[in-house]
C-alpha cells in the first residue's frame, strides 16, 4: 500500500482524533500530558510564519544552485544546519532562534524537566524532500538517530497538505521501546497498518511544528506530486542528561532575565561552524557573556 491508497481508504487518518493539536493558550503541562500519552503533539502557530517562509525560500535557492540532477532518482537531500547559508544568513539559525524565543520553548522545558537545555546541533538536520510515491512504513528515532535523545522537533518550512505535499505521519500511541525492523531499519507496513485508527497524518501551516518521542513510529509521506518540501529537525535535551559524546556541536540554553538564552557553545575547529554560531539570528538569542569552546 502507498500513501495515496492510505488516504483514499482511510480518510480519517487526517483528523486529529486524539486531540494532539495545541495553541499557545494551552498550558505546557497539559501539552506534555498529551505527549506522554500519545508520543506526539503539534503546536500551531508556534513560530512567526514570515521567519519560517524566508528560511524555506533560502533553502530552496541553495538547493537549486547545487549540481544535483532531477533524473527521476533524486528524491531530496540532507544538510548539516551550519553548512547551509546564503552569505551570512543561515536559514536553520533563524528558525532555531525563533524556537528558542517562542512559547514552544516552554513546552521543551516542561518535556525536559529543566530550563537548562542542550540544543544538539550535531543531531539537527535540514532536509529537502521531493514528493515521490512511497510505500507505507515507519521508523523510530531511537533506532536511526540516537537512543538517548528523548524527542525531536520537526518544523516544515512550507505548508504541508496531505495528498499534495510530503509531510510526516505518526502511529499513536508509541510502544515502550524499539520495535523489530527490516534490514533498512524501517518498521514494516504490517505494523503501521495493523490498526488504521492509530494513524495520524496532520496538515501544517507556516509556523506549525510537531514534537515526537524517540519511540514514536513516524513516517515521511509521499504522494508522487514531485512538489518540494523543506524542513528542519531540532533535537534538544536536558543538560544534565546529555552524554558527553553528543556535545561536539552544541548550544546550551538557560534562562537569563527570564528569557531562554544561549549561554555556551561548543564546536570543533574543523567543523566550519564559526559563521553559524556568529550569525545575526543566533546572536539575538545569545548572552553577551557567552562561553565558547572551540576544540
Amino acid at each position: 500500500m502507498n500513501y495515496r491508497d492510505l488516504l483514499e481508504r482511510h480518510p480519517d487518518v487526517l483528523s486529529d482524533r486524539y486531540g494532539l493539536s495545541f495553541s499557545r493558550q494551552q498550558r505546557p503541562a497539559d501539552i506534555v500530558t498529551a505527549f506522554g500519552r500519545c508520543g506526539v503533539v503539534k503546536l500551531e502557530q508556534a513560530l512567526p510564519g514570515a521567519t519560517v517562509a524566508a528560511a524555506g525560500e533560502a533553502f530552496g535557492r541553495l538547493v537549486a544552485a547545487t549540481p544535483a540532477q532531477r533524473d527521476g532518482a533524486y528524491t531530496g537531500s540532507w544538510h548539516s544546519p551550519w553548512m547551509l547559508h546564503e552569505g551570512d544568513y543561515f536559514p536553520a539559525a533563524a528558525v532555531m532562534s525563533a524556537v528558542i524565543r517562542s512559547w514552544a520553548w516552554d513546552v521543551v522545558e516542561e518535556l525536559c524537566g529543566s530550563s537548562n537545555i542542550v540544543l544538539l546541533i550535531k543531531w539537527c538536520t535540514a532536509r529537502h524532500s521531493v514528493d515521490a510515491e512511497l510505500g507505507v512504513g515507519a521508523h523510530q528515532d531511537a533506532k536511526v538517530v540516537a537512543a538517548e535523545v528523548p524527542f525531536s522537533i520537526w518544523i516544515p518550512l512550507n505548508p504541508v497538505m496531505p495528498g499534495k505535499t510530503s509531510g510526516l505521519g505518526f502511529v499513536v500511541p508509541p510502544p515502550d521501546g524499539l520495535l523489530p525492523t527490516l534490514p533498512n531499519d524501517d518498521v514494516g507496513a504490517d505494523y503501521v497498518m495493523g490498526d488504521p485508527a492509530r494513524l495520524w497524518i496532520p496538515a501544517y501551516a507556516l509556523g506549525d511544528l510537531s514534537i515526537h518521542s524517540r519511540y514514536s513510529p513516524h513516517f515521511t509521506t509521499g504522494f508522487g506530486t514531485a512538489t518540494d518540501r523543506f524542513s528542519l529537525e531540532i533535537r534538544p535535551m536536558a543538560r544534565h542528561k546529555t552524554p558527553a559524546d553528543y556535545l561536539d556541536l552544541a548550544a546550551y540554553v538557560a534562562r537569563r532575565d527570564g528569557r531562554p538564552t544561549i549561554v555556551e557553545t561548543r564546536y570543533g575547529a574543523d567543523k566550519g561552524a564559526d559563521g553559524f554560531f556568529a550569525s545575526a539570528d543566533l546572536s539575538r538569542v545569545t548572552s553577551p557573556e557567552v562561553r565558547t569552546t572551540v576544540y
